[in-house]
């Protein structure tokens, strides 16, 4: 009877301890989990806008500038001078591509620098006339250029104020465009399909120029973001000319006396994107 009464309470001390060991157990490895949770929201919100970023981009852009041409010489009536006035205003398109980047945050001051790649839905200025008067010679007079770039790409800093979701930030830098800048007036003889002559309109805009604007990113969940953006370019005054005849000198001989002026305004334009950025070190403090 004793040995029996033993052995019970020893089970149930067993048991006692048992719980008590399964309780701290729970209880330790509960404590790891949050001091887990608790370092990797550390490691999220004490930089999150820290490290390298890739992303693509889409939005619209207004550009606000004209070429002027006119065909100008003194065997031309004032009939056919206004005929071969012309002046060229384009309007908006629309532009997309990708941007790469890399930020640097102190506390809540974030600056790095960004490139971007994006392409122009091109606008050309295609416009014909068949012209059946005496002078200048009786043809199809056609004009043609690209009034915006096929694309161009940004490189520049940009500078910010660290929230925990929303990053206001400005930035400036260089535009590079891609694609012909240059018009053409070409006039071709009655029975053929290829331009014997032609007059240089100049370029449309310049190669280069500047960027300057901002925008704010917003932070989703995990390591990307959402990125609105508005910048406006200017890529400066094409060239102005005053052209003659290019072409052979038969050809030419009809186009004595007559040029080609050329005037361009300033190559402006606001462009408005939307962007998703992907953050390589989005998992932090561990970098």
């Amino acid at each position: 009877m004793s040995m029996s009464l033993d052995g019970q309470l020893a089970r149930k001390a067993c048991n006692v301890i048992w719980r008590q060991l399964r309780e701290v157990t729970c209880r330790s490895a509960a404590l790891v989990a949050f001091a887990l949770i608790a370092r990797v929201a550390s490691a999220q919100s004490s930089k999150p806008w820290d490290g390298f970023y890739a992303g693509v981009n889409a939005g619209g852009a207004q550009n606000s500038t004209c070429a002027s041409s006119t065909l100008n010489g003194a065997t031309i009536d004032s009939a056919s001078l206004r005929t071969f006035s012309s002046r060229y205003c384009p309007s908006g398109g629309i532009v997309g591509g990708v941007q790469i980047g890399e930020n640097f945050q102190t506390k809540r001051l974030v600056w790095g620098v960004g490139a971007d790649l994006d392409i122009w839905s091109a606008k050309d200025n295609h416009s014909s006339l068949k012209y059946t008067g005496a002078a200048p010679p009786p043809g199809t007079y056609a004009f043609s250029g690209k009034l915006r770039p096929n694309g161009f790409a940004i490189i520049g800093p940009r500078i910010g104020y660290a929230g925990d979701l929303l990053l206001p930030y400005l930035r400036m830098g260089a535009v590079i465009t891609t694609g012909s800048h240059d018009s053409t007036l070409s006039y071709t003889p009655p029975g053929l399909t290829k331009p014997t002559a032609s007059f240089s309109g100049g370029k449309n805009f310049a190669s280069t120029g500047w960027v300057a604007g901002g925008g704010t990113e917003i932070g989703l969940n995990g390591a990307w973001s959402i990125t609105v953006e508005y910048l406006h370019v200017n890529l400066g005054k094409g060239s102005n000319s005053t052209t003659t005849c290019n072409g052979s000198t038969s050809a030419c001989a009809a186009f004595s006396g007559i040029s080609l002026n050329s005037v361009h305004d300033v190559f402006t334009a606001n462009t408005i994107r939307v962007g998703i950025n992907y953050w390589f070190g989005y998992w932090g403090d561990a970098r």
